[in-house]
């Protein structure tokens, strides 16, 4: 913010200086807690991806542990398939041995009870001869049924190899399972772990953010506050000077009451191109031609009239009544007389140039030479203004 400087303030103006300048210390130390609140911002915006980062990285590869134990489970549930069908096999032909077996039996009895024998049983004989035979009649009887038996056999067998292969896949998986369920256990914790850190991550950077918001809307309304305050101050200072302005308008003479006496246009003639007051046009002349024969060629302006000078005076030192009439000659850039008191009105001032531009160094040859021959003529220099040349150095 800038202050609004002035020649002259009003009375108050003061306490509404004073009032900036707290509120600018006040902004200054906003923007200083702002420019640190984002620091924080940056380090816990980096802390909360950098968690995001990880916790991402973890749930992919929970992701890729839950397939795996997925895939062991499907092998175990294969197994577990294949181990129920072999059971059930098993028992169907079980059965079915049972009742070939009760068979075989119930018909070597009957073909023993046909041929005569009765319903002694073979074990029971005590005839070694008839059991003998009897035993004959039941290995005829279930000869026939061997190839069933050893059929049967064999599928107990094959029902034994699936069993144990059975087993031992479901075992295998059981292993798998576990292992998994293990690791799988393992990265959930972790993860579990990582998102209660970039939840807090995230918890701490919203409350930066938020305390950023709330020094943003601070440093805006002291904004607002100093715009309103330096808005006042200016109308203050602007109805100062309008004051000002108009007192020294009213102090200073008027052109045409100032009591000055202005040449006239027959007071006014051209020597070589000079406009100067009939006074010094002898002199002048003198003078321009012993620099001619000396080989120094000036040129430049003298008279100028009163509104002549008071456009100047605005040019160089300001529009306003008292930059016009009251303002400090060398306060104007370059230095400009006050209208009424400049040797150029009369006629009896010339600005003097050499090559066209205006003399303003002292050590140029058209300087030297005006110095060492000017005053004879009746020309004096205004030490503040190498170009500047009038009868009384004015």
């Amino acid at each position: 913010m800038v202050l609004v400087a002035s020649a002259a303030f009003p009375s108050g103006a003061d306490d509404l200086s004073g009032e900036i300048e707290k509120l600018r210390e006040q902004q200054s130390e906003v923007k200083k807690q702002q420019a640190e609140r984002s620091k924080k911002v940056d380090v816990a915006t980096a802390e909360a991806n950098e968690l995001a980062a990880a916790l991402a990285a973890l749930n992919a590869k929970v992701n890729t542990q839950e397939g795996k134990l997925g895939e062991a489970e499907g092998k175990l549930e294969q197994a577990v398939t294949r181990y129920t069908t072999a059971r059930q096999a098993v028992v169907s032909k079980s059965t079915e041995i049972e009742a070939l077996e009760s068979q075989v039996s119930n018909r070597a009895v009957s073909a023993f009870v046909e041929q005569g024998v009765g319903e002694t049983p073979i074990l029971d004989h005590a005839d070694p001869n008839q059991a003998i035979f009897m035993q004959s009649l039941v290995d005829s009887v279930t000869k026939g049924e061997v190839d069933v038996a050893e059929r049967l056999k064999e599928a107990k067998e094959d029902l034994a190899v699936e069993e144990f292969l059975a087993d031992e896949a479901a075992e295998e998986a059981d292993q798998i399972r576990a292992q998994m369920a293990e690791q799988l256990a393992e990265v959930e914790e972790t993860r579990d772990e990582q998102a209660v850190l970039t939840d807090a991550a995230e918890e701490r950077l919203e409350a930066q953010l938020a305390e950023a918001a709330i020094l943003a809307e601070r440093d805006q309304a002291l904004s607002a506050e100093l715009t309103k305050k330096n808005e006042e101050l200016a109308k203050q200072a602007a109805i100062a000077r309008a004051k000002a302005e108009a007192a020294a308008k009213a102090a200073a003479p008027a052109p045409s009451s100032s009591g000055k006496k202005y040449p006239g246009r027959d007071e006014i003639v051209q020597v070589r191109g000079f406009w100067v007051h009939v006074d010094i046009a002898n002199n002048l002349e003198n003078m321009l031609a012993h620099a001619a024969r000396d080989g120094v060629t000036f040129g430049g302006w003298g008279y100028r009239d009163h509104q002549a000078q008071i456009r100047l005076r605005k040019q160089n030192c300001g529009t306003s009544n008292y930059a016009i009439y009251q303002q400090r000659s060398s306060t104007c850039r370059p230095p400009t007389a006050r209208p009424g008191s400049s040797q150029h009105e009369l006629g009896k001032a010339i600005d003097f140039t050499t090559g066209g531009r205006t003399i303003k160094s002292r050590n140029t040859t058209a300087f030297r030479w005006l110095k060492a021959n000017a005053a004879r003529y009746g020309f004096y220099n205004l030490p503040s203004e190498p170009w500047h040349w009038s009868v009384n150095g004015r």
